[in-house]
């Protein structure tokens, strides 16, 4: 079946499937420092807002804006937050892409 697209419905769907959104539109960068560790930086202050709020206790460290982390738990992070609705900036060694 062959698909005929105008120059605008080509670039909508280009820009649909871009990777490279703007900084604003994400909540969380998770990022590979190591092959255990992860960092999880809260970007939005929204998300800032809700770390604090729903997983820092008074026996808790304080939240100062990154979470280090292995990689199960970074995950178990990133899996609680798209619940939530917060979207995640991944950055790894082929570049970035957000989910």
């Amino acid at each position: 079946m062959n698909h005929i697209f105008s120059r605008i419905a080509e670039a909508a769907l280009i820009g649909a499937a871009s990777s490279d959104q703007p900084p604003c539109s994400i909540d969380f960068r998770l990022e590979r420092m190591s092959n255990h560790d992860w960092q999880i930086s809260a970007v939005s202050p929204h998300a800032h807002a809700w770390v604090r709020d729903e997983l820092c206790s008074p026996f808790a460290q304080c939240f100062n804006d990154v979470i280090q982390a292995d990689a199960l738990s970074a995950n178990s992070f990133v899996k609680e937050a798209h619940e939530k609705g917060f979207r995640t900036e991944f950055v790894g060694r082929n570049g970035k892409d957000v989910f």
